[in-house]
């Protein structure tokens, strides 16, 4: 590391040794011109506490010998030449020279960026997207409320976070947010959903959501999927359900504890047997029946 010895200033704030408080014959950093050391020694002491603010400022190095006051403000308060990508793309466009650049971010008192000209193709531009982005705001608000609505009986189900789910003594219900895959491009995700008697997949933009063998088997031709106000609801009759038992159950073993078998400890329910509101939740005798499957767009 280089030093170069440099006298303060009249208007330069009281310095001193960053290692040792020394205030006579400091020298200041060569790479920062930020900290001052008293010597070669303090600053090499110093370099393990001080090499992570220690960056070099190549804007306020251009203006070093013209406008020193302004140089170091820029420095003190970390701050840089700046321009988002359209106006880096307008300034080339238009053949600006690197003092043009300068003089177009900076003033001298109140340092901050002109606004930036564009042409009227480029404002439409501008417009549309701000209108698509508004509405897409607009759509992610819709879809984030419908989904919190969503209530999950207390045992009965569990918010695994990027799902929900719950149960009653006939049917297991799955709600998925579109919200996360929705992007500016693609509005609409592409949604596929595999429901088998013992295995399930949902895939979202070919990303797999949630896939494996089912906790207990189900009736796949007699359960569906839709898509309601931008939640992708799968429904799913059990095989061994109330009324309708496999050999030797009871209504105590028609109680799922997770969608899959693979599902995390966060996915499951931890109570070893059926809660009580469990038996007195509805039940395929006394509710519509299921739809066939069927897609609707939110």
């Amino acid at each position: 590391m280089q030093q170069q010895e440099e006298r303060r200033e009249d208007w330069q704030e009281r310095v001193e040794c960053a290692n040792c408080g020394e205030t006579e014959n400091l020298l200041k950093c060569s790479r920062c011109h930020n900290t001052w050391f008293c010597g070669v020694k303090c600053q090499k002491q110093y370099w393990p506490f001080h090499k992570s603010n220690c960056k070099r400022n190549e804007f306020a190095d251009a203006i070093e010998e013209t406008e020193p006051k302004f140089a170091t403000w820029m420095r003190r308060h970390g701050k840089i030449a700046v321009m988002k990508d359209d106006e880096v793309d307008r300034l080339e466009r238009a053949g600006a020279s690197r003092q043009d650049v300068m003089e177009s971010m900076y003033g001298r008192v109140d340092p901050k960026p002109q606004e930036p000209m564009f042409s009227l193709e480029e404002r439409r531009a501008m417009k549309k997207r701000e209108e698509d982005e508004k509405k897409m705001a607009q759509k992610m608000a819709l879809v984030s409320q419908s989904y919190r609505q969503i209530d999950i009986p207390r045992d009965l189900g569990i918010d695994c976070g990027n799902y929900k789910w719950k149960q009653n003594q006939s049917y297991v219900e799955v709600f998925i947010p579109l919200s996360d895959y929705v992007t500016q491009e693609a509005t609409d995700p592409k949604v596929s959903v595999d429901l088998q008697p013992k295995r399930l997949s949902v895939e979202i933009n070919e990303r797999s959501i949630l896939r494996g063998t089912l906790y207990r088997e189900i009736k796949a031709e007699e359960s569906t999927w839709y898509i309601q106000d931008g939640v992708l609801e799968i429904v799913m009759l059990k095989r061994s359900r109330r009324g309708q038992y496999a050999n030797g159950e009871t209504n105590a073993d028609t109680f799922w504890h997770a969608v899959v078998e693979s599902a995390s400890e966060m996915e499951m329910l931890p109570c070893a047997q059926p809660p009580t509101s469990y038996y007195w939740s509805p039940h395929e005798d006394d509710q519509p029946k299921v739809p066939k499957r069927r897609a609707i767009k939110a």
